[in-house]
């Protein structure tokens, strides 16, 4: 798995902060997918060919798997919830693997 790591310092985020970071507001206001070093104060982004290789892998893959369960006997309500299940699961694996931190020009 790809964990975080900050270009300038080579510090270590640990997940939980640094998809709290990321996928909230920026903390300096200078990227849209951002976050900041805790060690070195860098103003850290992730670059937008990377969100969309997540976000793309999410919904690709999930909507494939979800094809499967055409083959099985379930409620309309149960498939869509199924289906939305399976789409933010291969989201959420695409972020481990995929997620990379840059840092932001001035």
């Amino acid at each position: 798995m790809n964990n975080p790591t900050c270009p300038g310092c080579g510090h270590v985020f640990p997940w939980s902060r640094a998809l709290a970071q990321i996928y909230g507001p920026s903390r300096t206001g200078t990227a849209l997918w951002g976050a900041v070093c805790p060690a070195c104060g860098a103003d850290l982004k992730v670059p937008n060919a990377r969100m969309l290789l997540i976000v793309t892998a999410g919904l690709f893959f999930g909507s494939q798997s979800s094809t499967l369960l055409l083959l099985g006997d379930l409620p309309v309500v149960g498939f869509w919830l199924v289906k939305l299940g399976l789409v933010m699961g291969f989201y959420a694996i695409a972020t481990f693997f995929f997620l990379t931190l840059e840092i932001v020009p001035e």
